[in-house]
């Protein structure tokens, strides 16, 4: 008895268990037809979000990116939608006067001067003039390449300042395109403006750290926003290679954070573009000269003068001294017209000038090599030797070269004051006193090298590079330096990052230059880089490896040297960009950079 009611107990159990069993299998299956549901759904999604995007002709991802090692993520604009709406006519100009603080001089976006329009649920974006003046499937022939260019700065807030690269269409004299440059610290933040008729089109917002060309069809881009008629229709935000956008036709689906932060971005870039847009183009094109003074013995001169002449008629242009640095920095006028000197004296020392400073529209800073001025009394003579090479190659010696030396830096027409040649090595003996001096050094089939000669007691060489002739349509960057072995690269990016450009040479060892050549060069924009490779790759991005190796980059064409940069003296870091081209004029920029992106750019060869 006691055997069968333990049975018929065992009996319940298990029917009990295969019920219990049987349910969480229905559960399971329910859960995942519920889940699969879901997938499926949140596919259809993101599918429509992207839809829009297939065949838009404003920014894609199919251009040629000739010479880049790995081609980026691309994340393509929408495609605007055909409406009915009228486009709104707004007059947005105010006086510049108005957009700054009248004691500070400060720009600060955070005061509301101009306001978002009347939102209309139904209105599209149009692409009224990205398109028109980029052209991303062929960058190298984008019209942008040939408009006006002025570089300008403003102070911002927090003592730091906003640079603009300011665009305008030569067609119609209108402004079309401002790039805002903000200095973050660590990186820079970059905006891009586009307008048409003078109402904001389009924003792209993005981050680098040195300010390289990104490709501006890319996820590189990490926020898009889309004008008409004042109010924001469609914004992208793109992170990790994924984009999520926003538009106006939904918003009445969005959360109240989310509606108060498409408010928030609408209220800030309508008001910030458009303070930009009055500012910029008012703003006065200057030139920042600066560089240091020192004696023979390389000993910081304070309180040396400093003339900035003009070449064109020696009028004085401006006037500084030196800090107990020797530092002296100074702002010119830019001009498309001349050429300015920088004469430096002091009691007891030889006046010392430096020639062919060039300060045309759109340039940065200028870093005027540093000068070193000798001693009235002292007569004393220096063996110098000079060794000169092949550029391209750098183990040809240039032997049989005329040689002629004047006084001064850059000093291409003045004085003859003695007159020589190479040997067959390429190298010369002559005896000169402590000072600065150029070289120039000529022969046939080579374009003429003018080389900077510093001549004091601890330094008495001078080591150049001459290039074979230039051929048309072609430029060509010559970097060498005086310290080995060093490790520089030198590079040309070309705008939307299209072409890359890299010398042939390796610098590593006891070759001392680098040569970039760029062919078939057009109207494309190119931004010209010297990186210190080895100090990147040993982590060491606050070095003063490149500062102090003198290196200097020549640029030139098929009429020779058109121009010449100094790295800048006693900066710290790994990335010096030395000049632009753009619309076919070499600009300076010396921009000087100690953090870099973790890319193939700066970290390979």
């Amino acid at each position: 008895m006691k055997f069968t009611d333990n049975g018929e107990r065992q009996h319940r159990k298990d029917k009990k268990n295969r019920d219990r069993f049987s349910v969480t299998i229905i559960g399971v299956v329910i859960y995942s037809v519920v889940l699969i549901a879901v997938m499926v759904a949140s596919y259809v999604g993101v599918k429509a979000i992207f839809r829009n995007y297939d065949r838009e002709t404003a920014i894609v991802a199919d251009q040629t990116q000739e010479q880049v090692q790995t081609e980026p993520e691309t994340t393509p604009v929408p495609k605007p939608e055909e409406d009915v709406s009228e486009d709104t006519q707004i007059d947005h100009e105010v006086s510049p006067d108005e957009l700054s603080d009248p004691e500070t001089g400060e720009v600060d976006y955070s005061v509301i001067r101009f306001k978002p329009g009347k939102r209309d649920p139904k209105l599209k974006w149009k692409d009224d003039v990205f398109s028109r003046i980029e052209n991303v499937k062929d960058p190298a022939n984008a019209p942008v390449n040939t408009f006006g260019y002025r570089r300008v700065s403003a102070k911002i807030p927090d003592n730091r300042s906003s640079e603009y690269k300011v665009y305008t269409n030569p067609d119609n004299g209108a402004v079309e395109k401002i790039t805002e440059i903000m200095d973050c610290g660590d990186n820079l933040d970059i905006l891009d403006y586009y307008y048409n008729n003078g109402n904001i089109n389009y924003v792209a917002e993005y981050k680098t750290y040195t300010g390289k060309p990104i490709d501006i069809s890319s996820a590189e881009v990490e926020s898009r926003y889309y004008f008409r008629n004042d109010t924001l229709v469609r914004y992208i935000y793109c992170t990790d290679g994924n984009a999520t956008e926003y538009s106006v036709a939904n918003i009445d689906s969005y959360s109240s954070g989310t509606k108060q932060q498409y408010d928030y971005l609408e209220k800030d870039m309508i008001n910030r573009a458009y303070i930009v847009y009055n500012l910029a183009p008012s703003l006065k094109e200057t030139e920042l000269l600066y560089g240091y003074v020192m004696d023979e013995f390389s000993m910081p001169m304070e309180d040396a003068k400093i003339v900035v002449r003009s070449e064109a008629d020696d009028s004085v242009v401006a006037e500084t001294a030196t800090d107990g640095d020797g530092f002296y920095k100074i702002a010119i006028d830019c001009t498309d017209d001349t050429t300015f000197c920088v004469m430096a004296s002091k009691d007891t020392l030889n006046d010392v000038g430096v020639y062919g400073i060039g300060a045309r529209y759109g340039s940065g800073k200028y870093a005027v090599e540093p000068i070193y001025m000798q001693y009235v009394n002292n007569t004393v003579t220096y063996p110098t030797q000079f060794v000169v090479r092949d550029a391209i190659d750098p183990n040809k010696p240039l032997s049989g070269a005329g040689m002629m030396i004047r006084r001064g830096l850059g000093n291409r027409t003045g004085e003859v004051m003695q007159t020589g040649a190479l040997d067959d090595n390429g190298t010369a003996s002559v005896a000169l006193t402590a000072g600065s001096y150029t070289a120039e050094i000529s022969k046939g089939g080579y374009e003429t090298l003018f080389l900077s000669v510093i001549v004091r007691l601890d330094h008495q060489f001078a080591i150049g590079f001459a290039l074979p002739d230039v051929e048309e349509d072609t430029y060509r960057a010559v970097v060498s330096w005086e310290t080995a072995p060093l490790d520089l690269k030198a590079m040309a990016i070309s705008s939307n990052q299209g072409r890359i450009l890299r010398s042939a040479v390796d610098s590593l060892g006891l070759t001392t230059a680098e040569t970039v050549s760029i062919e078939n060069a057009g109207t494309d924009d190119y931004r010209f880089y010297v990186t210190d490779f080895g100090s990147i790759t040993s982590g060491d991005m606050m070095s003063y490896n490149m500062t102090g190796s003198c290196a200097y980059v020549d640029v030139y064409d098929s009429n020779g040297l058109i121009a010449k940069y100094h790295v800048p003296a006693a900066s710290a870091g790994v990335i010096w960009e030395a000049f632009e081209i753009h619309n076919k004029t070499v600009l300076p920029v010396n921009s000087y950079f100690y953090s870099v992106e973790n890319d193939s750019l700066w970290k390979t060869k």
